[in-house]
C-alpha cells in the first residue's frame, strides 16, 4: 500500500519525534539519576564525616556501637564503624549479640579500599529488599586510633525512571497529534494544487485523524510536574536529614568550627559563637577575620598539613580552651574548642591547698619533734625546763588537733556530707548560748561583750552550723581585739525576708587589700601574728562554706575608728510584714 505525500510526512515526522523524545528521554533519565546519585553520596559523605565528629566528642564510656546508633537516629541513614583491617566494631542494623557473633573482616570493597585512600563508595543490589543500596566509607580520627565510618541508604531511582519514560510517552503521542494536525493543515493546501490526484487520500487520513481520541491525562503515565514534585520530595528528605544534623552540632557543649576546602568558615554552632565570641555572621570568612585569637589560627594551619594537632591557650578576655583541630582530607577542616577555665582553676587550689596544708602542718610537727629530742636528750632531768617542753608539745599538738578538725570540717561541707537540717531558729538565745561557750576567752583578755538582737528574730539555719559559725567569728574577735577591749554581737532585720548578724571588734582591722581574700582557707592578713595567737587559718573559710551551705551571704567591713564588722545573713523565718516594719523603722531612724 503506497504512502500519500501527507503519510510520508507524518510518518517521518513521527520518527523523528519519536527519536527526539527518545533522546530526550534517555538524557533527562541519565541525568535525573546521575543527579540522585551523586547527591545522595554527598549526603552520606556528611553522615560518615558526622560520625567522626560524634566519634571525637563521644563520652569516655560510649561504645562504638553506641555512637553508629546514635549517628543512625540523627541521620537516617545505616551507619556501621570498622576498624582499618575491616573487623566490625559497630552497626545501627546489627543487635549487640550479633555483632559479637560476627567474628570476620568485612569483605565489603568500599570497606577495604577506604582503609587506603580515605573516602570510597559503591552501590549493591540488596536481594532482601529488592533494591540498589549506596555505600560510602571514610576513614575518620576516632580517641582509640582512625577507624572506617561507613554510612548507606538505598538509591531509589526507579519511581524517577518510570515518571520519565511515562512522560515522555505522553510527549511524543502529543506531539505526534500536533504534527498531525499540523500535517492535516498543510495537507489542506496542497489538496487544492492536487485535489485530483490525492482527494481519496486526504479524506480517509483526514477521518482516521478525526476519529482518533487522545488518552485522558488522568489515566496516562504522570507528567513532568510529577518528576519534579518527586525531586522536590527527596530534596526535601534531604534537607530534613541535614536540618536534623544541624540540631545535634547546635546543642554539643563544645565549639565547632569547619572550615572549607577554601579556608574559610563553613559551619558553626551556638557553642563557638559564645566561647570565641564569633561575629554576627562568620560563614563565609577567614578563620583570623573572625577570631582574632592568632594561636588558633596557627593550630589550623598546623592541621592543614595534616592530621590531628592540639593546643592549650588563654583567649584574651582571659578565658582558657584547649583547641583541636583535624583535617577531613579535601573537604575542609574541624575545630573543636572547650572551655577548660574552671578545671584549671580547680587544679590551681587544689595544688595550692596541698602546698598550703603540708606548709601548716610543718611548723608545729616540727616544734613537737624537736622538743621531744630535748627531752629526751637531757631535759627530762629537770622538771622546770621538761615542763616548759612539754607544755609547747601540748600547744603544738592541740594546733595540730585543730588544723585537722577544720580541714575535716571543710572536707565534709565540700563533699556534701555535712549535714544539714535547717529549723527555726530564735537569734537572741542562739547568741546568748555561744557566748557562753566562749566566755571564758574574754575573760582571759577582760574583754567586754555586748549583745544587740531584736526581740524574736528568727532564721532557719542548722543548729550546729550556726553555732560553728558565730563560734568560730566570736573567738577570732576576741582573738584580735587587745587586753580590755570589747566586741559587741549584733542581729536585725536586713530586709523583709533576710536577717543580718555582726560581730564587731575594736581590733587591729584588716588592710582593704586584702578583705577579698580573708576568706580563702589558710590566709593571712599577718601571718606571723596568727601563728602564735594559734590559728588554723580554716576558721573564716569554714565559716564562708558554711553559710554558702545556707545560701546565705558573708562579708567584712571596715569599723570606724578601727575594726572589723564581720557579718552573714540567712534566710529569715519572722513574719514578714514584722520584717517590713522593723527595716522601715530602722531607716527612719537613721
Amino acid at each position: 500500500m503506497s504512502l500519500g505525500i501527507r503519510g510520508k510526512l507524518l510518518l517521518l515526522s513521527a520518527l523523528a519525534i519519536a527519536l527526539l523524545v527518545g533522546a530526550a528521554g534517555f538524557f533527562v533519565e541519565s541525568t535525573v539519576e546521575d543527579t540522585l546519585q551523586t547527591r545522595l553520596e554527598h549526603e552520606l559523605q556528611r553522615h560518615a564525616k558526622a560520625v567522626g565528629v560524634m566519634l571525637e566528642t563521644a563520652a569516655a564510656g560510649d561504645s562504638l556501637d553506641d555512637v553508629a546508633d546514635r549517628a543512625a537516629e540523627a541521620t537516617s541513614a545505616e551507619i556501621a564503624i570498622f576498624d582499618l583491617a575491616g573487623r566490625t566494631l559497630g552497626s545501627s542494623s546489627l543487635a549487640p549479640i550479633e555483632l559479637e557473633q560476627l567474628g570476620t573482616a568485612s569483605s565489603d570493597p568500599e570497606v577495604l579500599a577506604a582503609a587506603s585512600s580515605e573516602t570510597s563508595s559503591a552501590l549493591r543490589y540488596d536481594d532482601a529488599r529488592e533494591l540498589t543500596v549506596m555505600f560510602v566509607a571514610r576513614k575518620v580520627a576516632a580517641p582509640r586510633g582512625a577507624v572506617i565510618a561507613r554510612a548507606a541508604a538505598p538509591l531509589n531511582t526507579a519511581h524517577a525512571r518510570g515518571a520519565i519514560r511515562g512522560t515522555a510517552v505522553v510527549a511524543g503521542l502529543v506531539g505526534a497529534v500536533v504534527v498531525g494536525l499540523l500535517l492535516f493543515a498543510v495537507g489542506s493546501q496542497v489538496e487544492r494544487v492536487l485535489q485530483p490526484v490525492v482527494s481519496s487520500a486526504a479524506a480517509v487520513k483526514a477521518a482516521e485523524t478525526l476519529d482518533g481520541e487522545e488518552p485522558d491525562a488522568d489515566d496516562g503515565p504522570p507528567s513532568l510536574r510529577s518528576v519534579a514534585v518527586e525531586l522536590e520530595r527527596t530534596v526535601g528528605t534531604l534537607s530534613s536529614e541535614r536540618n536534623q544534623f544541624e540540631a545535634v552540632l547546635q546543642t554539643m557543649e563544645q565549639a565547632v568550627i569547619v572550615l572549607g576546602p577554601d579556608q574559610r568558615i563553613s559551619t558553626v554552632n551556638r557553642a563557638a559563637h559564645t566561647l570565641l565570641s564569633l561575629p554576627e555572621r562568620p560563614v563565609g570568612r577567614t578563620l583570623l577575620e573572625a577570631v582574632r585569637v592568632p594561636r588558633l589560627k596557627q593550630l589550623a594551619e598546623e592541621a592543614a598539613e595534616g592530621g590531628t594537632h592540639s593546643d592549650e591557650f588563654d583567649l584574651p578576655g582571659g578565658r582558657r580552651i584547649d583547641a583541636r583541630a583535624t583535617q577531613q582530607g579535601d573537604e575542609g577542616l574541624v575545630l573543636v574548642a572547650q572551655d577548660v577555665t574552671e578545671i584549671r582553676r580547680l587544679e590551681r587550689v587544689r595544688r595550692d591547698f596541698v602546698a598550703n596544708v603540708s606548709h601548716e602542718l610543718r611548723t608545729p610537727i616540727s616544734v613537737v619533734k624537736a622538743n621531744t629530742e630535748t627531752l629526751l636528750d637531757g631535759g627530762l632531768d629537770d622538771p622546770k625546763v621538761g615542763r616548759m617542753f612539754v607544755e609547747a608539745i601540748h600547744r603544738h599538738a592541740d594546733r595540730l588537733g585543730r588544723i585537722v578538725n577544720d580541714l575535716l570540717d571543710i572536707s565534709r561541707i565540700e563533699a556534701g556530707r555535712y549535714p544539714l537540717n535547717p529549723g527555726r531558729i530564735n537569734v537572741g538565745e542562739i547568741v546568748d548560748h555561744v557566748l557562753d561557750l566562749v566566755e571564758v576567752d574574754a575573760q582571759k583578755k577582760k574583754i567586754s561583750v555586748s549583745v544587740s538582737v531584736e526581740p524574736d528574730l528568727a532564721v532557719i539555719a542548722d543548729r550546729k552550723a550556726m553555732e560553728h559559725i558565730l563560734i568560730n567569728l566570736t573567738s577570732n574577735a576576741f582573738k584580735y581585739t587587745q587586753d580590755g577591749g570589747s566586741v559587741e554581737v549584733t542581729a536585725f532585720a536586713a530586709d523583709a525576708d533576710h536577717v543580718r548578724i555582726e560581730v564587731l571588734d575594736d581590733g587591729p582591722g584588716i588592710d582593704p587589700a586584702h578583705r577579698g581574700r580573708i576568706f580563702e582557707r589558710f590566709f593571712r592578713a599577718d601571718s606571723g601574728r596568727s601563728r602564735d595567737m594559734g590559728g588554723t587559718g580554716l576558721g573564716l573559710s569554714i565559716v564562708k562554706h558554711l553559710v554558702d551551705a545556707h545560701d546565705g551571704e558573708v562579708g567584712v567591713d571596715p569599723r570606724s575608728p578601727r575594726g572589723s564588722v564581720f557579718w552573714f545573713m540567712l534566710t529569715s523565718d519572722g513574719d514578714a510584714s514584722a520584717n517590713e516594719a522593723r527595716v522601715a523603722s530602722a531607716t527612719a531612724e537613721k
